[in-house]
């Protein structure tokens, strides 16, 4: 999942997550878990944690430490998913 921005300046890009201003030819890695490059047309932002995988009958929440989804069960969100996509 990417995200295009064609708002970028003289300056570089202007990073939405942080509010930033980083040169052109820059990557970097946002809080909220995206990659971003800043080229002088555009910034662009991917997710860095790939898709959600389904695992029947648990919901897959979004770890901002490590990018990466954990999984709980549906009935009791306190506990893990045994079985990992």
């Amino acid at each position: 999942m990417c995200s295009i921005d064609p708002n970028v300046t003289p300056a570089g890009c202007t990073d939405a997550y942080d509010g930033k201003t980083h040169p052109f030819g820059s990557t970097w890695n946002t809080a909220e878990c995206m990659e971003c490059g800043c080229h002088p047309n555009e910034m662009r932002c991917c997710a860095r944690y790939g898709g959600i995988g389904h695992v029947e009958g648990c919901t897959g929440v979004l770890d901002l430490q490590t990018c990466e989804y954990r999984y709980y069960k549906q009935d009791d969100p306190s506990k893990p998913c045994d079985d990992m996509p």
